[in-house]
Formats: C-alpha cells, sequence, structure tokens
C-alpha cells in the first residue's frame, strides 16, 4: 500500500495539518521542475503522478480519513510501518539551481546553511525540499521545528515508527556513519520495525564501534527510567 505521507515528506505518525500539507505539496512540485529534476521524462512524470495522488487524497478530509483507516489496518496486519523504498534513491537534481530568494534568506538566517549541511548527509532531496518549503511558507522563524519535522518524516519512510531505531538511525546519519545506517535499514527491512529490540541487538553484535557502544548506553539506561 502506497504511504501519501511519505510520498510528500511527511509523517504519518505526527497527523500533519492541512497547510502543512499543501505547502509540502507545493515545495515538491517546485523541486520536480523540469529545469530542476534531471531524471529521465518517464520517471519525472511517475514522479509529479504520485505527489499529484497523494496530494488529491490527504488534502481532502473525507478522503483522507479513509486513507488514514486503510493505512493505519496496513501498518497493524503487516507489522510494518516504513517504505519499500532503498535507502538511497539516487534521484538527480541540477547543481546549478540557485534560487536568489534563499540567498536573500541566508542573509537573515546564516544558520540555515548548517542545517542543509545537516539535511544533506539525509538526502539531497530532502535539503532541497526544506529550502522550498520554508520560502513557499514563510516560517523560517520555526527553521529548526520544521527541520527536525523533515527529518523525523525521513526516518519514519526508512526505519519505521521505532523511536529507538530512528534515534540510532539519525546518530549513524548525522555522524557520517552512512555503512551502519544501511545495514540498519536493511534489517529494518526484512524483520519489520515492530521487532525494534531484536533488531539493536542484532545490529550492536555487527557493529562494536566504541561511539556506537556508548550510545546503546544511554538508551538503556534511559529505557529504565
Amino acid at each position: 500500500m502506497k504511504n501519501f505521507y511519505h510520498i510528500l515528506g511527511l509523517s504519518f505518525e505526527s497527523k500533519p495539518e492541512k497547510s502543512l500539507i499543501e505547502a509540502a505539496y507545493k515545495a515538491l512540485v517546485k523541486l520536480y521542475h523540469p529545469d530542476i529534476y534531471n531524471g529521465t521524462n518517464k520517471e519525472l512524470k511517475r514522479k509529479i503522478t504520485e505527489i499529484n495522488e497523494a496530494y488529491d487524497t490527504l488534502s481532502n478530509l473525507p478522503k483522507k480519513e479513509v486513507y488514514d483507516k486503510k493505512l493505519l489496518n496496513f501498518h497493524l496486519e503487516k507489522s510494518y510501518d516504513f517504505s519499500e523504498s532503498k535507502f538511497e534513491e539516487k534521484e538527480e537534481f541540477s547543481k546549478d539551481f540557485l534560487n536568489d530568494d534563499w540567498e536573500v534568506a541566508s542573509i537573515v538566517y546564516p544558520e540555515l546553511e548548517k542545517i542543509c549541511k545537516k539535511l544533506f548527509l539525509y538526502d539531497k532531496k530532502l535539503a532541497l525540499q526544506y529550502q522550498f518549503y520554508l520560502l513557499e511558507t514563510k516560517k523560517f522563524h520555526k527553521k529548526d521545528e520544521i527541520m527536525n519535522d523533515f527529518i523525523n518524516a525521513f526516518l519514519e519512510k526508512k526505519f519505521g515508527s521505532s523511536k529507538i531505531i530512528k534515534k540510532l538511525s539519525r546518530f549513524l546519519i548525522e555522524n557520517k556513519n552512512k555503512k551502519q545506517a544501511i545495514y540498519l535499514n536493511k534489517l529494518v527491512k526484512v524483520v519489520g520495525s515492530k521487532s525494534d529490540k531484536k533488531i539493536m541487538n542484532a545490529f550492536f553484535k555487527e557493529y562494536l564501534i566504541s561511539s556506537i557502544n556508548i550510545f546503546q548506553s544511554l538508551i538503556l539506561l534511559k529505557n529504565k527510567k
């Protein structure tokens, strides 16, 4: 079953409002403009069709209510709540794309450059959608909150809704442990995110890295409280 929230870069778990759904949709439409997206015309058409389908359902309250029930039941029956897509989707976007408005925003909020560098560690598409989203909504004063919302949606799509797995995956990605993040993604895809404790045990048996062992200890201590 298609997860329309993931298609729009949103989290089903966070129950996004209509205004957020609309802004995310507009940001993606701009991102998949022929001047920016470097994929084939066939792939571009498929992406736009998929985005429009997701928006048509999630922006219509009666349709959304029916869809949400189906998606929830699907997650419960299948015991997983993540996308089947690969960790790295390898989509290509123009490197020459420059937006004057974003440059102006970065003058007012110079910390935006640091945020975008962090988002690029996850996915280039995520960083670009974040830029378009802020330009669309003008919510630069909520830049950190919005960044975390986008990251959470990305992690939910790739690793499921388990808090402990999402916390570990974020730690791995932001510390540039890409190989380990891909391995964790594979464990979740094969076993299902509901088996989070088993997955964590298997992961730490494979990767006994000192910094990660420290992270594991912190998680265990937190869980005991």
